[in-house]
């Protein structure tokens, strides 16, 4: 089969998206893994004893500690080596977290190997996006960005399928498996990105293009480096504050930032930590091991729907749509939870409602509010700022994934389940407005297009 410009730009992106597989399933983790820390039977639980709420909670948060000190060195470090080769050294704390929990005996290993596999995780998400956009064409990017939901949707699933079935060791053997390959193939096949080079090796710059564009027709190397370079120059001008001041800049990092915080205050991190613990507590006729491979089998096909209709009906379309599904699916849950926990009402004729909500929220989940703020963060922020802004975005989006995880529990006690999902719901609805008369669509448009948006 012939190989084009866009088949090469897709598979390297598809390697890249391995490190967003492996990032995923650290969100899912603990999910099958917190059951077995809770057993008294030693040929189940490493540790030998079962583990307090307390340690539970630590455990289902620790990774957003990680990834709130790992978002600003790995990040700016991409300016400064590269964005693969950050991308290929953020493989190396994944690699050694699932070592780590392979071999633990002691509650503080599992501390460290999930601060580890958070520092991992925070930088990928901002540098994976960058890179993806910027080896990306316009006509194309869109698509492209939002093909690492589907890798990040299996690595949701994995733990779910594999982890309830065998043993720590093995579990956790098979899972470094992705970031192992990852590190190899993402060696040998990715170019560095050609906005890296610019203005540093113009020749470097070029071979980057030639190389990602080699079989397009009729294509001019030397004006999309002007492009590229028009697009640097043009956000230079003045030093850094003065470039924040500006009113795109100001407008894309009020966006980018509402976006990330909503994306986790929606209750995600706390769905996904204890998705088998919500289950039990909900009496579902299934068991929740059978509940969550079902909610993560739907979060897995769903995440196909995204690179399909992204580029044909636009981002914002697809964030309203997607606010609108997790309001009504949290609202509804919360009421089950209600009738469940606070009133006689028998909920046995409906012990099937929490696994049909959950499974509305995660595909309206992943085709909105899940890739496309790391899509849109991309596309609005101006390269010589981006990654400081979307630095400081990132931050405030995994501070909200460590108070929901944490506090996950103190919330269920103080408000009741119902009242918890009650709030998430809340919160989505002010999401809904935000999106509605704040963000703007950038669906097909160059960066320069979107700027001249922004500055309206």
């Amino acid at each position: 089969m012939k190989i084009t410009h866009v088949n090469y730009v897709f598979v390297v992106a598809a390697v890249g998206n391995l490190l967003a597989l492996t990032g995923d399933t650290s969100l899912t983790w603990s999910s099958p893994v917190l059951p077995k820390l809770y057993s008294n039977d030693t040929t189940v639980n490493p540790l030998g004893k079962p583990i307090t709420p307390d340690e539970e909670s630590w455990i289902g948060s620790m990774q957003y500690i990680g990834a709130m000190c790992g978002i600003l060195p790995f990040s700016l470090l991409a300016d400064k080596i590269g964005r693969k080769a950050v991308l290929l050294f953020l493989a190396v704390p994944h690699i050694l977290s699932f070592v780590i929990f392979a071999l633990a005996k002691n509650i503080n290993w599992y501390y460290a190997g999930r601060f580890l596999g958070g520092v991992s995780l925070s930088s990928v998400y901002i540098v994976l996006p960058m890179y993806v956009a910027e080896i990306s064409e316009d006509s194309y990017r869109g698509t492209l960005l939002v093909t690492y939901s589907t890798f990040a949707s299996f690595g949701d699933l994995l733990p779910y399928i594999v982890g309830p079935y065998i043993s720590m060791f093995w579990f956790n053997v098979i899972l470094s498996v992705f970031p192992l390959v990852f590190f190899i193939l993402f060696a040998y096949l990715a170019p560095e990105s050609p906005y890296f080079y610019v203005g540093k090796n113009d020749f470097e710059a070029k071979r980057c293009l030639s190389t990602l564009r080699h079989a397009k027709l009729t294509y001019d190397v030397d004006d999309e480096i002007d492009e590229i370079k028009y697009e640097i120059n043009k956000n230079q001008k003045g030093d850094f504050w003065n470039t924040i001041k500006r009113k795109y800049v100001v407008k894309g990092f009020i966006v980018a930032l509402g976006l990330s915080s909503l994306q986790q205050l929606s209750g995600l991190a706390a769905i996904l930590a204890y998705t088998q613990n919500i289950f039990h507590d909900a009496g579902s006729n299934f068991s929740p091991e059978i509940s969550s491979i079902i909610v993560g089998t739907v979060l897995f096909l769903a995440s196909f729907g995204g690179p399909l209709i992204v580029d044909k009906r636009g981002r914002k379309f697809l964030l309203v749509c997607s606010s609108i599904g997790i309001i009504t699916s949290e609202s509804v849950l919360g009421l089950y939870f209600y009738l469940k926990e606070r009133t006689t009402v028998s909920v046995e004729n409906i012990s099937w409602l929490p696994v049909v909500c959950l499974m509305v929220y995660v595909i309206t989940f992943n085709i909105g509010y899940g890739p496309l703020p790391y899509t849109i963060t991309s596309e609005i922020l101006p390269s010589n700022v981006k990654f400081h802004l979307a630095t400081v975005t990132g931050f405030s989006g995994w501070l909200m994934s460590f108070l929901v995880t944490k506090f996950f529990g103190v919330l269920n006690e103080a408000l009741g389940t119902c009242g918890t999902f009650w709030l998430f719901s809340g919160i989505c609805v002010f999401g809904l407005l935000f999106i509605i008369t704040v963000v703007p669509e950038t669906k097909g448009k160059s960066f320069q297009e979107i700027q001249v948006i922004l500055d309206k």
